[in-house]
């Protein structure tokens, strides 16, 4: 079964550091009356998550009650890999996003023919130059949220409330002036991925990626960038991104580039864990104004603080507070979570979580898939639910 980090229980967390099959791949060859030389030692792990909450969504005029996703997101994955010998490897992940209530696919970025719709990537590492991936992937943006969110339950905390703003696909133009999130969010994955992870050295590691536009007048070619350093409890990092015009098409209008940066801290020592992270888009709606320009230039940002408390080997209670800075008028927002997770076991984790959002007197932002409510009136939600990972 896999292994989570600490820190990262109740997030999809990447298993590539720690699901390297050497051991998997042994067992398989040898079972196969295959040789032991590295060439050989190839095999398939098989994971996934079975994650579910009961939550309970109340607005002015509207509650809604439902079962969906509560912390990392049901899934099913394979995961293969073979030792080249003299540090090489080379591997593959396939990673389907399943609806547990509903058997249907999730995680699709409003593609509903994805099939492996989380991750789909071959890989090719080498243990002192690091490793170059292909595909679709959970790239730097993807990996910011479990290192510097101490909620890690994204439906009900503030990171995953005020960066996608209830918006299905973030950081998309909108065509309108108003927002529609953060392309730093913890939904995000890119496709037509070339993607580069350093080997960790001294504390320091960097992730840079490049997505293709394949020439879609639709879809912007996509840069990101990060870099995180760790010493003893601390870590600290960095994460740049960087959205290329596009020409747009029929009734999809062009867009200019956009940018966004994010900065996150986090120390895990003591009776109270601090965190922190700051997000910041250049334009709020980079649709390309008819007179030039964009049809909203203003900035946006997110800040957020937060911390986990351990109260016992293995109960935490864990929080945050989130300020969204709108480019548009009377839309600025205020979220607080607050969450207690337990770990039965390394592989299940029981979780009761609270959110609420307030907001201006524009505003319409829900909490993931509460009813979206009037202008300018809060948003409850309350939830419980399992992770169990295999």
């Amino acid at each position: 079964g896999t292994v989570l980090d600490d820190g990262q229980v109740g997030h999809a967390v990447d298993f590539d550091a720690r699901l390297r099959l050497r051991g998997t791949g042994k067992a398989l060859a040898s079972a196969q009356g295959l040789s032991s030389t590295p060439q050989a030692q190839t095999g398939v792990k098989v994971y996934g998550v079975a994650d579910l909450a009961i939550v309970k969504y109340r607005t002015e005029g509207a509650s809604k009650t439902a079962l969906h996703t509560g912390g990392s997101g049901s899934r099913l994955g394979f995961l293969a890999g073979e030792d080249l010998g003299n540090g090489w490897r080379v591997g593959a992940r396939f990673e389907a996003g399943i609806n547990l209530d509903t058997g249907t696919p999730s995680s699709t970025s409003g593609n509903a023919n994805r099939v492996f719709s989380r991750q789909a990537y071959v890989e090719l590492e080498n243990r002192e130059l690091g490793a170059l991936r292909l595909g679709r992937q959970q790239g730097p943006i993807y990996n910011f949220l479990p290192d510097y969110d101490p909620m890690l339950l994204p439906p009900m905390d503030s990171w995953g409330v005020l960066t996608t703003l209830g918006a299905p696909v973030p950081g998309r133009a909108s065509g309108t002036g108003k927002s529609s999130g953060f392309l730093i969010n913890p939904t995000t994955r890119t496709e037509n991925t070339i993607g580069y992870i350093s080997p960790q050295m001294g504390g320091a590691q960097a992730r840079l990626s490049y997505s293709l536009d394949e020439g879609q007048p639709t879809q912007a070619d996509l840069i990101e960038a990060s870099f995180d350093y760790s010493t003893g409890p601390l870590k600290m990092g960095v994460l740049y991104v960087r959205a290329g015009a596009t020409p747009g098409a029929g009734a999809v209008a062009a867009t200019e580039a956009v940018s966004e940066f994010a900065l996150g801290l986090r120390y895990q020592s003591g009776p109270v864990q601090p965190y922190f992270s700051y997000v910041r888009r250049d334009a709020t709606d980079p649709t390309r104004a008819s007179g030039g320009g964009v049809l909203n230039g203003n900035t946006e940002t997110v800040k957020l603080v937060g911390a986990v408390i351990p109260v016992s080997e293995r109960g935490a209670v864990r929080m945050t507070y989130g300020q969204y800075d709108s480019g548009n008028a009377d839309s600025d927002a205020t979220s607080y979570g607050v969450a207690y997770t337990y770990q039965m076991s390394r592989s299940l984790m029981l979780m009761v979580a609270a959110t609420h959002l307030t907001q201006d007197a524009a505003g319409r932002v829900p909490v993931f898939q509460s009813p979206v409510p009037a202008p300018g009136k809060s948003v409850t939600g309350l939830a419980t639910g399992l992770t169990w990972r295999f």
